[in-house]
């Protein structure tokens, strides 16, 4: 009985220290997709940083360890850019649009601890995605949209639809070189779709159809005058070949008159009687046929009247 009585402050002793001690000992736990950033609060004293656990895993039972958790796992966040915050192209044509931007915090214990430290995320009022979403409105945004901007300002409004992939890639590159210091990581940007304004694009089909009529117009007058040309040449082709067979015609007509003397003629009377069957002749008063021969060469002309 003397013996139990001894033993029974002991056993108090060691109950009270158990109980103190696993009170006290904590086994930090990083879940997967998580960092845990431990440290030490001691009963007495400052607190301490301890060390930087990714998950899954845990510290094991430690004295006076308590851990506050970082995702490290992607986060996407859509930036808007309508209204007064229109982009605007380098043609000044104000174009609607939007970005989305996926960042995470570097998966390294020493970016996790500089994150914790100096980019405001030691802060056990909020989880994890909380501060997530403060540490990008504070470090992040305005660079990514400032960025966007001087994208957008590259290229003229129709032709951006074309390019937004290469925008994408160009904003992500200058995006991760300003971050290069930081414990953020950019994972990618993709630049969604952007167009003018419904107001802006009524505006431009209405100038794109008068253009296409003015071309219509332009094309129908360009044939009408062709076609007046191909006429002009057509009848002008005409006429110069009616000349050319009247011309021919009438040089034949002057060489054929040129050979008929009369010599010739009377040369081609008589031997046209060698197969006559019938000869017609003129008869004279009386009752004798006329007969006239063609002499070579023309009489002389008489002499002038009144001459001697």
């Amino acid at each position: 009985m003397r013996s139990l009585l001894t033993a029974l402050p002991l056993l108090i002793l060691a109950v009270i220290g158990a109980s103190i001690l696993g009170s006290n000992c904590h086994n930090v736990q990083a879940p997967a997709g998580y960092g845990a950033y431990v440290i030490e609060r001691p009963i007495v004293g400052s607190t301490s940083f301890k060390q930087v656990i990714l998950g899954p895993g845990s510290t094991g039972l430690i004295w006076r360890a308590f851990g506050d958790l970082v995702s490290i796992t992607p986060y996407s966040y859509p930036e808007l850019f309508e209204g007064s915050s229109a982009l605007i192209a380098k043609d000044k044509l104000p174009i609607i649009g939007g970005a989305h931007i996926v960042w995470q915090v570097r998966r390294d214990p020493d970016q996790i601890k500089l994150y914790m430290e100096r980019f405001g995320g030691l802060d056990e009022a909020h989880a994890p995605d909380e501060i997530a979403r403060e540490s990008y409105a504070n470090y992040i945004k305005e660079p990514f949209r400032t960025l966007v901007r001087e994208e957008f300002a590259k290229y003229d409004g129709l032709a951006v639809p074309d390019h937004l992939a290469d925008m994408g890639r160009s904003i992500q590159q200058e995006l991760t070189d300003r971050l290069k210091n930081t414990p953020f990581e950019v994972v990618q940007v993709v630049v969604g779709n952007a167009q003018p304004p419904a107001q802006v694009l009524e505006k431009i089909a209405m100038k794109v159809a008068a253009v296409q009529e003015l071309e219509r117009k332009s094309t129908e007058l360009e044939i009408a005058n062709r076609s007046k040309e191909i006429e002009k040449a057509n009848g002008e082709a005409a006429g110069e070949r009616e000349l050319a067979v009247a011309e021919k015609r009438a040089e034949a007509n002057a060489k054929l008159a040129a050979s008929l003397t009369p010599m010739l003629l009377q040369y081609l009377a008589i031997d046209n009687l060698k197969t006559a069957q019938k000869i017609y002749l003129p008869i004279g008063p009386g009752g004798l046929p006329i007969i006239k021969t063609v002499d070579e060469a023309p009489a002389p002309a008489s002499p002038a009247a009144g001459k001697p």
